[in-house]
């Protein structure tokens, strides 16, 4: 099942053309670029192919040690060129590529073998500018912290703010980096594909026709769909919102059992939906927490939030607190969409922009958050659905 949404333009033979590509688990992103005005001149996203062999990056890094390592790369190049061609760029100028550390290992035919056992590490190099000057990639963090990372934080210019930052990326590997004087402490929290949709029975990608709102009023739902379509789904953002207000009207109750079965549209959230979305919910809950830990700050000591994903609207603040996923003192939130491609479209733009990303490269620290201490402990706590004061 493929997503396409393309918008190109005509253009001239002569023109000089780059391709910004944002290798997500669930989703491949990809924008033209006119790399002489510098204007996007297109767009398109499209499903990863992978997804044939597994939801996440565990279950597709184990089936490569199966011997279906070339079939999984052939997958990702399919879902490349499935870009390039609603794109109608057959050969670019110049590509920047971001993503996590797998989905990069797969695009540089490297092994992912260390990446399934402790330390987990990868064969790819820190960075990767090919001899033809044909392409950049940008260097991982670790781990399962990829380019996908550093780019979102070049785009957003946390690294040079003297404020105390917080990045969150809800997508499928939910990557998390806490930037304060000069340092970035960056994880990776396995939320798996429930914020993207995927695996929810009611779930969407943020597509036209999605639900991306819901309230609910003197006991009758209300709901929008993106580009006001009739609904055909559930993305994250609608999800999250009817999460919590289940949860505030004891539809459900904190520890996830489901009460009342409710529906919006047709579209409900059953029991394993719920478990599904609790897992997600306490690995982002307890990669923020470790890393604020790990800094020695106080939710109410971060300057700034900053949350991107495929979403296709804004979340709800208020939802996000209410089920646990961000502190109740965390302010000043906002969210973006696609901050790791916009970052690939900055090098794009301005090449100079590299040395921008070895120096956020270099101040990051690696947290593993599976060796902590107390990781188990915030985890299962977090599975709890419930205010986090």
């Amino acid at each position: 099942m493929r997503n396409k949404i393309a918008k190109s333009e005509e253009r001239r033979a002569k023109n000089y053309i780059g391709l910004a590509l944002d290798l997500g688990t669930t989703v491949i992103k990809g924008y033209a670029v006119d790399l002489k005005s510098r204007r996007i001149i297109g767009q398109a996203k499209t499903y990863n192919q992978q997804n044939d062999f597994g939801s996440d990056v565990l279950i597709r890094i184990s089936k490569a040690l199966q011997g279906k390592y070339n079939s999984l790369r052939n997958s990702l190049l399919l879902s490349i060129e499935q870009i390039k061609g609603d794109l109608q760029i057959k050969n670019p100028d110049f590509t920047v590529v971001v993503g996590n550390t797998a989905m990069l290992s797969f695009y540089q035919n490297k092994s992912v073998a260390d990446l399934a056992k402790f330390p987990f590490k990868s064969e790819i190099r820190d960075m990767q500018t090919e001899t033809t000057r044909k392409s950049y990639i940008f260097p991982v963090i670790g781990s399962f912290v990829g380019g996908d990372t550093i780019a979102g934080i070049l785009a957003r210019k946390l690294y040079k703010s003297k404020n105390n930052g917080l990045y969150i990326d809800l997508g499928t590997n939910g990557e998390v980096a806490l930037i304060t004087k000069g340092k970035i402490f960056a994880s990776s929290t396995a939320a798996g594909p429930a914020f993207e949709g995927v695996g929810i029975s009611c779930g969407s990608l943020a597509v036209p026709g999605a639900i991306d709102r819901i309230k609910y009023y003197k006991g009758k739902f209300k709901y929008h769909t993106i580009n006001e379509e009739l609904p055909n789904g559930i993305c994250a953002s609608g999800i999250i919102d009817l999460l919590a207000i289940m949860l505030k009207h004891k539809f459900i109750d904190s520890s996830g059992r489901l009460i009342k079965n409710v529906n919006v549209r047709g579209f409900s959230l059953n029991q394993a939906d719920i478990r599904k979305l609790q897992l997600a919910i306490s690995a982002i809950h307890a990669g923020i927490e470790i890393l604020l830990n790990k800094s020695g700050l106080k939710p109410k000591d971060i300057d700034e939030t900053v949350i991107t994903g495929e979403f296709g609207a804004n979340l709800n603040t208020k939802a996000l607190k209410e089920i646990g996923i961000l502190p109740q003192k965390l302010n000043n939130i906002r969210f973006e969409s696609d901050l790791p491609l916009k970052g690939a479209i900055a090098v794009l733009k301005n090449r100079d922009a590299i040395k921008q990303v070895e120096a956020i490269k270099n101040a990051s620290k690696h947290i593993e958050l599976a060796v902590q201490p107390n990781f188990q402990e915030i985890f299962v706590s977090a599975m709890r659905l419930a205010k986090w004061n």
